[in-house]
């Protein structure tokens, strides 16, 4: 993420800046007192985020913020102020938020889980996979991963439920086949659905995220990027994501539906 902050203050940007810094560590976060100075970071970056001070000598926070979406439309206005008479003035410009000094991690937690324009993510070079809505897979390249058997992307879901947890045989063939008893025969598709699976995989170089244990079976939460995974850490941009729907395919995802609409804090 690409933000910055002007303030006529330094402290007050320092601060916000420190905060970023501790938000998002690989972000790329700066301060400035010259408006004229901040204009030519956002001609040369269209960062995601502006925090402007609304009164400042010379131009104030509400003409800067013309000129940002002048230059980078899709930069989010969140205006930092001390006074809340400006608040509504702030909303006639369409900001995407507001807050009042003294600034506070929370508040700008609060801003980034709420910005009008999602900020998007960058690859971390990880599988990525979606749960929220749809379960779908994303190699590092962002391409969807397809799967030669419909089962074999089940299972693979099933396991990112359980998040790392191993899987037994017995266990997955009571998801996969439900009623069926013939103990033998699921034991010997379940292998043949994993197999698939890890040629799926292979093919994306992410073989390695399944796990094998004695007669059980996982996945290394840690190859993963998952909004799932993201959403129970409690990150801002997960949690805002999270729009009531969780492996939509799958019936037996909605034990885990149910805990997810009660709080993150309930895993």
């Amino acid at each position: 993420m690409i933000t910055f902050s002007v303030d006529d203050q330094p402290n007050v940007s320092d601060e916000i800046v420190k905060i970023m810094k501790e938000i998002d560590p690989s972000g790329s976060h700066h301060a400035f007192m010259d408006p004229q100075k901040a204009l030519k970071f956002v001609k040369e970056n269209e960062p995601d985020v502006a925090w402007l001070d609304i009164e400042m000598p010379g131009i104030s926070g509400l003409q800067l913020a013309m000129e940002i979406k002048k230059i980078s439309g899709k930069t989010n206005i969140v205006f930092v102020t001390g006074y809340e008479k400006f608040a509504y003035d702030s909303f006639q410009l369409h900001a995407s938020g507001f807050i009042l000094k003294p600034v506070t991690k929370e508040a700008i937690e609060r801003e980034l889980g709420n910005l009008r324009n999602p900020v998007k993510r960058e690859s971390t070079g990880k599988l990525r996979v979606q749960c929220f809505g749809n379960f779908e897979v994303f190699d590092k390249d962002g391409k969807a991963v397809n799967f030669k058997r419909s089962r074999s992307k089940e299972l693979l879901a099933y396991m990112i439920d359980r998040r790392g947890a191993m899987c037994s045989a017995g266990e997955l063939c009571g998801i996969l086949f439900e009623d069926r008893d013939d103990v033998n025969a699921l034991k010997k598709q379940l292998r043949v659905f994993m197999s698939s699976l890890k040629d799926d995989l292979k093919k994306h170089g992410s073989e390695n995220v399944l796990v094998k244990g004695w007669n059980a079976y996982g996945v290394d939460c840690s190859l993963v990027d998952c909004d799932y995974f993201d959403y129970i850490k409690g990150d801002s941009y997960a949690v805002n994501s999270f729009l009531g729907e969780y492996m939509l395919q799958y019936s037996w995802a909605e034990m885990t539906l149910g805990e997810l609409l009660m709080k993150p804090e309930s895993f």
